[in-house]
C-alpha cells in the first residue's frame, strides 16, 4: 500500500484507510463477525488507517474496532476519531474523547478530529485549547479537523500554541468536485493533507449517467480494473489526498487496495474534472 506523508509530521500514511461510519448497533453477532472480518482484511492488504467517530451509530462504530485493533500490535493500525461539537463545555469535551478510548480499548488515539465546526471564533478556540490538552497528555498523537472551510482551518490553526493540524476530512469524491478545485491548492501550499470521506458516493456509483459512466469504463477497461476502482484512483492520484472508503464485504476491500496501485495519467484525470 502506497503511504505519504501526514502534513508536516515524519508519519507515513496509507493513501486508502477504512471508513466505518455504516456499523450499526443493536445488530446480531454475524453482523459484527463480517464487518470486523473486512476490517482484518483491510488491515492485512495495508489499509491500516481505520476512521471513525463517536458519532456513528451511538459507539458501535468504535467498539467494534477496538475489538478488532486488540488482535494487532497497536503501532500496526493508525486510529482516527472525531470529537462531536454537541459537547460544548470544556469537560464534557475531555469525557468524550476518553470516552472515545474507552469504546476503543486503547490509550491514546493517532488522530482525532473535530468532526463539524462550530460558528464563532471562541467556539473554535475552546476546541483547539482541549485538542491540544490532549495532545499534551499524550491521549492524542495529531490534531485535525473535518467539515472545515478555509477560513475555519485558518483560525484554528491560528488557536494552536505550538501543535499544527494534519488534516482536514472533507466530503470529496468523483462526483462531488467542490474540495479538489477550491480546496486542495491551499492545502498543498501548507502542506497538508486532505482526507477524502464519502469516496465512493453512497451507493458505490451504481447509479451513474450514461456519460459520465461511459468515461469511467472505457479509462477502466485500459486498466484492467472496475469503474469504482477508477474513481478511488482519481482521487488519490491528486498530490495530498487520502481517501477512506467504507466496504463491508471481502471482494469490496480487495477491490479497494488494489485501486492504490492504479497510476492515472493527468490527461485520463482531467478528462472527470466537472468545476
Amino acid at each position: 500500500m502506497r503511504k505519504v506523508q501526514l502534513g508536516k509530521t515524519r508519519e507515513q500514511i496509507p493513501v486508502l484507510g477504512q471508513g466505518t461510519m455504516g456499523i450499526k448497533s443493536g445488530k446480531d453477532k454475524e453482523y459484527y463477525e463480517k464487518w470486523k472480518a473486512s476490517l482484518r482484511r483491510g488491515i492485512e492488504l495495508g489499509m491500516t488507517h481505520i476512521d471513525t467517530a463517536e458519532l456513528y451509530n451511538f459507539g458501535a462504530s468504535e467498539r467494534t474496532i477496538g475489538e478488532v485493533i486488540k488482535e494487532y500490535g497497536r503501532d500496526d493500525v493508525f486510529i482516527t476519531s472525531k470529537l462531536f461539537p454537541r459537547h460544548l463545555g470544556y469537560n464534557s469535551m475531555l469525557k468524550a474523547c476518553n470516552k472515545s478510548l474507552e469504546r476503543l480499548d486503547t490509550k491514546y488515539l493517532d488522530l482525532y478530529l473535530v468532526h463539524f465546526p462550530s460558528l464563532g471564533f471562541s467556539k473554535i478556540k475552546k476546541h483547539m485549547r482541549v485538542m491540544e490538552q490532549l495532545l499534551n497528555e499524550g491521549k492524542i498523537r495529531y490534531i485535525g479537523v473535518s467539515n472545515y472551510s478555509i477560513d475555519q482551518f485558518k483560525e484554528a490553526q491560528e488557536c494552536l500554541k505550538k501543535a499544527e493540524i494534519v488534516t482536514n476530512q472533507l466530503r470529496a469524491n468523483i462526483m462531488k468536485q467542490k474540495h479538489i478545485h477550491n480546496s486542495l491548492p491551499y492545502y498543498k501550499k501548507e502542506g497538508i493533507i486532505l482526507t477524502a470521506y464519502s469516496p465512493l458516493g453512497h451507493r458505490g456509483y451504481t447509479n451513474l449517467k450514461e456519460d459520465i459512466k461511459s468515461k469511467l469504463e472505457q479509462v477502466a477497461k485500459s486498466h484492467n480494473a472496475t469503474i469504482q476502482q477508477i474513481t478511488l484512483a482519481w482521487l488519490i492520484n491528486h498530490e495530498n489526498v487520502i481517501a477512506i472508503p467504507k466496504a463491508f464485504q471481502i471482494n469490496h476491500i480487495k477491490d479497494n487496495a488494489a485501486a492504490a496501485n492504479i497510476n492515472l495519467t493527468e490527461t485520463e484525470i482531467k478528462q472527470f474534472y466537472t468545476e
